[in-house]
């Protein structure tokens, strides 16, 4: 049987999950590292860093192993080919960045879903069915339900068409892109600034009438409970460059003047 995906899970039952990313270390023991820490699932960043598709797979392998969801933030949404070599590498699901329209995730959840949903070429042996033979109908359907889609809201535009995104089928979980929708508000990185605060209230406001899950990346774990209170259930805590240098940056003045330095 293909690998389930457990954030599908998860979410289905209305509970917050956890993640984390990988940014900084492309190798495959950090994702064996996140699985024994207990994370839910990681995203495997693309859209800003060096990472190639020779670089990814090796990472999704060992996350599916792990029992780790791998999904992949790819380095844009033009190309179908940038989602769906993804997907057959073995990503679990994908962040979809900067989406403001119905139609955009129409046009990408047609390019990265098996019929009847789409038309996502068919190719059944490989990483995304570990190389399990079956019936194509059952295959097909499978990975349709337990691929998932998040969609990524980093706009004004985006906020205005966020309840017919959210109404859209396939459409699993909203991301806030803080940063970017504070720039397209004219303040950018200004991450505490009422009036995106507001427009982040008005998000979860319009996933929770849709019953659709929503959350953004948080990096402490204060910032991440107070998410989670406002009813957060898709968390990416932080990521691997954030963690290292947190801690080193906190352990450095103390050994120093240890050292009498």
């Amino acid at each position: 049987m293909i690998k389930s995906n457990p954030v599908r899970k998860i979410l289905q039952d209305g509970k917050p999950t956890i993640g984390t990313w990988v940014t900084l270390c492309p190798h495959p023991r950090i994702i064996s590292l996140y699985a024994a820490c207990g994370f839910d699932f990681v995203i495997i960043e693309m859209e800003h860093t060096d990472f190639s598709l020779d670089t990814v797979g090796p990472l999704l392998l060992t996350a599916r192993e792990a029992g780790l969801t791998p999904f992949v933030r790819p380095p844009g949404t033009r190309d179908p080919h940038d989602l769906t070599r993804l997907l057959d590498s073995g990503a679990q699901g994908l962040v979809l960045p900067s989406i403001d329209t119905v139609e955009q995730i129409e046009t990408i959840l047609a390019a990265t879903k098996f019929h009847p949903m789409g038309h996502r070429p068919l190719n059944l042996r490989g990483p995304h069915t570990d190389y399990i033979s079956g019936d194509t109908d059952m295959m097909t359907k499978h990975l349709n339900a337990h691929t998932l889609s998040v969609v990524m809201i980093e706009s004004q535009s985006g906020v205005a068409n966020l309840a017919d995104i959210c109404a859209v089928d396939g459409v699993d979980a909203i991301m806030i892109g803080p940063d970017d929708l504070s720039q397209d508000m004219g303040i950018p990185g200004a991450l505490e600034h009422p009036d995106l605060l507001a427009v982040i209230d008005q998000i979860f406001e319009t996933c929770k009438a849709a019953g659709t899950p929503c959350g953004l990346t948080s990096h402490t774990v204060e910032k991440a409970t107070h998410w989670l209170g406002k009813g957060a259930q898709w968390l990416p805590y932080s990521n691997d460059a954030a963690m290292v240098f947190n801690a080193a940056n906190a352990a450095l003045p103390a050994l120093k003047k240890a050292a009498g330095r």
